[in-house]
């Protein structure tokens, strides 16, 4: 869900300040001195963190697999909500949100400013929620708070120590990509609400910072539930002329283009 390259980096230059040694690390300029430095207590731990590191290129069971050996062998590393969040990322990979969310709870609890876990569970929970639950309004409060506080977080907290490394820039578009996780999310939380003109706004903010194709599809899919049909296209059309976009998104959005214009020719 987020620009894990920036982050990969970020948290190398962190184990390489702390001293640790690192199998296949690659060279990095300490974020901080190495005097309190924020990094592992020793090289067992390093190699550990480094696996789940490295895991974030493999299948979801290597995530998790990586995550509980970490976590069973050093319980109070302070990379612990770090790796709880992304075993959370995993659950929700192979579809078990459950589990899913059991994590991304222990994430925020070991650091309740973990604003990645506030995203995952935000996302997840807005996502899984329908009309027919009983609960439904208890889960999308919990979904707005989760997402508002990811925002409040990254806007007034600044850059974590776990991301000590990245640059100015590279901090500006992981906190971009991060808020507009969260506008994904409040704009879900929008539409199962029926408040459909909300959640364009919030899909709308969402893109001004990260323009991610699946945002704009969502956007397009809100604007035409609105009947504002040119608006619809024009987002369809955003995800076809964007370098880079996945065949399989820009297919769904030239689906989506068909018919909405099919739509308005049928509403005049």
């Amino acid at each position: 869900m987020k620009l894990r390259t920036l982050l990969t980096t970020c948290l190398l230059g962190a184990l390489a300040a702390s001293g640790a040694a690192l199998a296949q690390a690659p060279p990095a300029k300490p974020a901080v001195s190495t005097k309190n430095a924020f990094g592992p207590k020793s090289p067992a731990e390093a190699q550990a963190i480094n696996a789940v590191i490295q895991a974030q290129t493999q299948p979801p069971d290597e995530m998790i697999k990586a995550v509980d050996a970490l976590l069973g062998k050093f319980a109070d590393t302070v990379y612990k909500s770090f790796a709880l969040e992304l075993e959370s990322e995993a659950y929700q990979h192979k579809g078990d949100n459950a589990k899913a969310i059991v994590y991304g709870e222990q994430a925020l609890q070991a650091d309740p400013k973990n604003f990645d876990a506030d995203n995952v569970l935000a996302n997840v929970t807005a996502a899984t929620t329908r009309d027919t639950d009983l609960d439904k309004e208890e889960k999308l409060t919990k979904a707005d708070k989760y997402a508002h506080d990811a925002i409040d977080t990254l806007e007034k907290d600044g850059k974590p120590p776990l991301m000590a490394n990245q640059n100015d820039e590279q901090w500006t578009k992981t906190k971009n990509g991060a808020e507009s996780l969260a506008y994904q999310a409040l704009g879900t939380v929008a539409l199962t609400r029926k408040k459909t003109d909300e959640a364009i706004e919030d899909f709308k903010k969402g893109i001004e910072l990260n323009p991610d194709p699946v945002l704009m599809l969502r956007a397009g899919r809100a604007l035409m539930a609105a009947k504002k049909f040119d608006e619809a296209i024009a987002y369809d059309q955003k995800v076809l002329d964007l370098p880079g976009a996945p065949d399989q998104i820009k297919n769904i959005a030239k689906a989506d283009k068909e018919r909405a214009t099919q739509t308005k020719g049928t509403a005049k």
